[in-house]
């Protein structure tokens, strides 16, 4: 039985389709839906860290940053109740993106990922890497990739 579902967006088209796929499937099973955006953590050099004139500028990105996600979020929570979910949550994670929704579904024992993806070639894939097959491949959850 799916009690809990969650879907991670970057507001992206394909995680833009996943939040409607899972808003449907909250909405056929009455389940509660958890929308996670993750920051991604891009940390500057150790030794530029220290630096006090840099102090200022990452606490001015880390807020710019979560005003986005908190964006990305709002507009999420719309789509997916329009889409027919009731039960709606979000939340903002950081850090690696695909290590991130991992854990957060561990933590908080959901039913079913769903994940959205851009449906890149093998030889990109393998290049870059790409967070909904780590995600596929790791989790303990179920999962469901929307193209």
């Amino acid at each position: 039985m799916i009690k809990k579902i969650l879907v991670a967006t970057d507001a992206s088209a394909a995680s833009n389709r996943a939040v409607s796929m899972a808003a449907y499937l909250a909405a056929k099973h009455d389940a509660t839906l958890l929308i996670l955006h993750v920051i991604r953590d891009m940390q500057l050099p150790a030794k530029m860290k220290d630096a006090p004139e840099l102090e200022a500028f990452a606490n001015k990105r880390e807020d710019i940053l979560r005003q986005v996600a908190e964006t990305i979020l709002q507009e999420a929570e719309v789509r997916a109740k329009r889409d027919g979910a009731k039960d709606v949550q979000t939340a903002i994670g950081s850090g690696d993106p695909a290590s991130s929704v991992i854990g957060f579904a561990s933590r908080r024992n959901i039913d079913i990922i769903v994940i959205g993806t851009r449906g890149l070639g093998k030889a990109q894939e393998l290049l870059m890497g790409s967070v909904s097959r780590k995600i596929t491949n790791n989790a303990e959850a179920n999962c469901l990739v929307v193209r």
